[in-house]
């Protein structure tokens, strides 16, 4: 999490409309402009990251305290680890029978029962742990220090730390290919950083021309390419073989996500301070659509199964005072679901 996303207080929405969720069918093309379907209520607070457990049927979002889990068949909300508090990414581990919680104010990648929230174990990681994703290759969850601490390397089923690999730079989010191959953004270098998963050891720094603070990171498994949300309004596409050039692209204002759509071959951007959902079309590498989401739907995450793209947000106000953050309407936390198929 950049310090563009502090863990403010935010709120709650109206009533989850899980039928449309099971309902929406889906489409071989995506709509001229993707729609908002539904949305599912969620308690107050901040939040950052969101990740799907598709074989699961849930949505998680990592909150300022605590995780929230969406059920997606019931529309049910359900609350836990309230103890562990200014969390980054709540990601499903072990087939989505655990989770694994980065935790900015201890420092910690934290595995928990899904069910239960019952915590099974806590792994000392950097300073300020964002974001993290499963590696196959490696079997291993790989966890980016956003204070430049570099990539603490976890096993989520014995929870035991097994090895760190120094990055300089604040490291934001992580793909991996499932190969061999993991990347990240570092967002104070302008640049993507690769990996060897299985020797455990950076390989190569692709510098991003024209990009600056990438945090959004998508990985192109069909044409073998790497998406990076910009700052500055722009997408940046690399070959992630070599980090050659291929593209920049115009998005939003305010991106902090980016996901890939194997079934559509479409890239997602959502930007947080329009509140647009830009599409890319990542064969052609061109934009395509762009849909009305929500200003502070800055994250988003996929269930490749459907196709939908699910972004946490709220109803923003003014600032308290001039030069404030923005503060949340009460009540109007939710997660929005997307058609994109």
């Amino acid at each position: 999490m950049s310090a563009r996303r502090s863990s403010v207080a935010l709120p709650v929405l109206a009533v989850a409309a899980a039928a449309l969720l099971s309902a929406a069918p889906v489409h071989a093309a995506a709509p001229a402009a993707p729609a908002v379907t539904a949305t599912l209520s969620g308690p107050d607070g901040g939040w950052d990251y969101i990740t799907v457990d598709a074989d699961g049927g849930r949505v998680l979002v990592a909150r300022g305290a605590g995780v929230s889990v969406f059920d997606l068949a019931t529309g049910k909300t359900t609350q836990i680890l309230a103890e562990l508090k200014g969390n980054h990414i709540a990601l499903p581990v072990n087939g989505g029978k655990d989770v694994l919680v980065t935790t900015g104010f201890t420092g910690e990648a934290v595995i928990a029962d899904l069910a239960t929230g019952t915590i099974r174990s806590r792994v000392k990681t950097g300073v300020k742990p964002d974001a993290a994703a499963y590696d196959a290759a490696s079997g291993l969850v790989w966890v980016m220090d956003n204070k430049g601490g570099g990539v603490a390397l976890v096993n989520p089923v014995s929870g035991a730390l097994e090895g760190n690999i120094p990055v300089a730079g604040a490291l934001e989010f992580v793909a991996s290919d499932g190969k061999g191959r993991v990347y990240a953004n570092v967002e104070d270098a302008g640049e993507i950083v690769a990996f060897d998963a299985k020797a455990r050891k950076l390989l190569a720094h692709y510098k991003l021309t024209g990009c600056e603070e990438p945090t959004g990171l998508a990985y192109d498994s069909v044409n073998n390419r790497l998406f990076a949300a910009c700052a500055n309004k722009v997408a940046a596409v690399v070959a992630a073989d070599t980090g050659a050039a291929l593209a920049t692209l115009p998005i939003g204002v305010g991106p902090d996500a980016a996901v890939f759509d194997p079934v559509s071959h479409r890239v997602f951007i959502p930007s947080g301070r329009d509140g647009k959902l830009t599409v890319i079309d990542a064969d052609a590498l061109k934009v395509v659509a762009t849909g009305a989401t929500r200003t502070s739907a800055r994250t988003a995450a996929i269930d490749v199964k459907t196709g939908r793209v699910y972004l946490p947000s709220a109803v923003m106000g003014p600032p308290v005072s001039a030069g404030g953050r923005p503060v949340a309407t009460p009540g109007s936390f939710a997660v929005l679901a997307v058609t994109t198929r």
